[in-house]
């Protein structure tokens, strides 16, 4: 991979949100309340509520599921139309906003601070009061704190992966490997076992992205944010002894050979094509990895493992429900009933086995048979990893996606060489706590 592509962000060559613009935007969803119903985003005819919603799934397995499911929402809701545009929401909705014509409701990832500081977003805590589909019993932890700042709900996660490892099966065997692993340690043993037995196969194929990298780090004691804390805080601390075990731990793997960075697209090319034994991904891919293997041998899958504290942490990520403002309460109450609609048990379970994304609710988890959790170990290992009460939500501070950025470079230097792990996690942790004051480079 080159290191020059690494290394901007999600955001990257997007202007951030000033204190002015914050104004400017609060302006113009205020003028733009006053025109609800106007919008070519929402409308209302003959008692039937028209509205787009933004997200970026395209194309099978996801976006061919989402249009179902809106397909069949609209056909049982006859007062309520719902559209798709697919578009890249997270970035495209501030232009929108800025405009005056934001859509009624959208999926954004977890960079929706800057939304919310410029007070550009309801807030869904008016209509989850009193629902009995979405609440902190009904959702999973790892769900329900997603998007919730202050005890405000500004973003609903619709679309819960974490992090895993897909392998083949086969390899496994003839290597002599009995089981998934369930320690780094053990993962450190079996990848020699692999070089060992399967000459010419890359062991392990892995993305240096924050959401493969940070499991690790707080499965050594390490915390994303200062003061021991996942999810608040305004310092990072990475220069610590987890921080040194981690990233001195994937540099030995590197160096041995055991070790491959590449793409998504391109690690689950090389595991169909027996190249590579293992590769590290999310829940949300376990069904390209299927498809791109095509029955030519069994796919395991286990959850990232377990570090020095003997518990296997990870981070849940993926796209969620906002409620842009600039809308009447009719057209945000008929966004609620669609989401609310969501989150039911049969739709949460027919959203996981059908893109391998994890339902957000226990009751959409009950929904999936257990004949189907056997046969699709992606999903098995994906649940226990979405249940767990060590799986954690990106931090709710402005900048934090600069911090990942930050995080993938330095530790893609670390680990290949190009720079000494302590340099790394010294430079990691000045640019975090840089970023995390209001400084930004995208």
């Amino acid at each position: 991979m080159n290191p020059a592509k690494l290394r901007r962000g999600p955001l990257a060559g997007r202007r951030r949100f000033t204190a002015a613009r914050a104004g400017a935007l609060l302006a113009v969803s205020a003028l733009a309340i006053s025109a609800c119903g106007s919008s070519a985003t929402a409308s209302t005819h003959g008692g039937v509520i028209s509205f787009q919603l933004w997200e970026s799934h395209n194309g099978p397995p996801v976006g061919t599921e989402m249009s179902a499911l809106v397909s069949k929402f609209n056909a049982t809701h006859k007062n309520i139309k719902v559209s798709i545009v697919v578009t890249k929401a997270s970035t495209k909705l501030e232009a929108a906003i800025a405009a005056g014509d934001p859509p009624v409701l959208a999926e954004i990832s977890h960079y929706d601070g800057q939304y919310i500081s410029a007070g550009a977003l309801v807030s869904w805590n008016s209509f989850l009061r009193g629902s009995s589909v979405v609440n902190a019993t009904t959702m999973l932890p790892a769900a329900w704190s997603n998007g919730e700042v202050n005890g405000q709900h500004y973003r609903l996660l619709a679309d819960l992966k974490v992090s895993e490892v897909f392998y083949n099966k086969t390899m496994f065997a003839k290597a002599g490997i009995a089981a998934a692993p369930t320690t780094w340690a053990q993962l450190k043993t079996d990848i020699g076992l692999i070089k060992k037995k399967l000459p010419g196969v890359i062991p392990l194929g892995w993305k240096d992205s924050s959401a493969h990298i940070l499991p690790a780090f707080m499965s050594n004691g390490g915390s994303m944010l200062a003061g021991g804390s996942e999810t608040t805080g305004h310092a990072v601390q990475f220069e610590t002894a987890a921080g040194r075990a981690t990233f001195s731990y994937f540099r030995s793997l590197y160096a041995a050979g055991g070790l491959q960075f590449h793409h998504g697209t391109t690690l689950r090319e090389d595991l169909a094509a027996g190249k590579i034994a293992m590769i590290d991904g999310t829940s949300a891919g376990y069904r390209k990895v299927l498809d791109a293997v095509a029955g030519k041998f069994p796919v395991g899958a286990f959850v990232e493992p377990a570090g020095s504290t003997g518990r296997a942490y990870n981070l849940a990520q993926g796209l969620g429900f906002v409620l842009p403002k600039g809308h009447t309460r009719a057209q945000d109450q008929a966004a609620w009933t669609f989401v609310q609609w969501w989150f039911g048990a049969a739709q949460q379970a027919n959203w996981a086995e059908t893109t391998g994304f994890d339902p957000e609710t226990h009751a959409g988890i009950a929904a999936i048979p257990a004949a189907y959790l056997t046969s699709h170990p992606g999903l098995q290992a994906s649940l226990a990893a979405a249940t767990s009460p060590y799986t954690f939500g990106r931090p709710i501070p402005d900048n934090y996606n600069e911090v990942q950025a930050s995080l993938d470079t330095e530790f893609y230097n670390a680990v290949t060489g190009r720079q000494s792990v302590s340099a790394a996690l010294a430079t990691l942790d000045r640019q975090g706590d840089s970023y995390l004051r209001g400084a930004s480079e995208i």
